[in-house]
């Protein structure tokens, strides 16, 4: 492990950091993909193939509900047979699944209600 002192460069370029740059180090950061958290809530029947009621989701920015719904049949693939009975909320209002999602959304998957 190199001083302190070792790692601090010169003014005029000729410090640690500068020979380390001027060796082939390299010091860039791979460029990440910006990720956001949503809430996803499920209820009835997908919530039984799921084994639990909510999770937590990362996702990519610019996700869409489709995206997320579609993320969720990969893992539970008999989800794909609820996707034309199913609602869509995003904060307690119901969603377009074209719908672009945040950070801190709150995500529920609906089925359908019947009653009399």
């Amino acid at each position: 492990m190199l001083p302190v002192q070792n790692l601090r460069a010169r003014a005029d370029g000729t410090g640690s950091l500068a020979g380390l740059h001027a060796s082939g180090y390299n010091f860039q950061v791979p460029q990440v993909s910006p990720t956001f958290r949503v809430k996803v809530l499920f209820f009835g029947r997908v919530r039984e193939l799921a084994g639990h009621s909510q999770e937590t989701e990362e996702l990519p920015e610019g996700a869409t509900l489709t995206d997320l719904f579609e993320r969720y049949t990969r893992r539970f693939p008999a989800f794909a047979g609820f996707r034309s009975s199913l609602v869509a909320s995003r904060n307690q209002e119901f969603a377009a699944w074209d719908t672009k999602l945040a950070e801190g959304d709150e995500i529920a998957f609906l089925p359908p209600v019947s009653g009399g």
